[in-house]
């Protein structure tokens, strides 16, 4: 009998953890991509909402600009809150 004992703990240990952390990678892979494509849909359709808007009068496109400008200021809040937290536990 030439084969490898496979019955080993530490063996089937290490295999068991090497598994675990290939999926996490496919599955972190797989959520990352999929936001990036989310993110993008969501970039396209204010584009085309955008140049939509201009077509019928710009009505709609200055309601869209003033929605990405809130959302810009509520992320540059964000950003200013987090790294007030930063210097304060530091």
């Amino acid at each position: 009998n030439l084969l490898p004992n496979l019955n080993v703990e530490e063996l089937v240990r290490a295999m068991l953890v090497k598994t675990n952390d290939m999926h996490m990678v496919i599955y972190l892979s797989a959520l990352i991509r999929s936001v990036i494509a989310l993110h993008d849909l969501v970039n396209n359709k204010i584009k085309y909402n955008m140049e939509a808007g201009e077509d019928e009068g710009g009505k709609k496109a200055e309601s869209a600009g003033k929605e990405k400008k809130s959302e810009e200021s509520d992320k540059k809040k964000v950003d200013e809150g987090e790294e007030k937290k930063e210097e304060d536990a530091k």
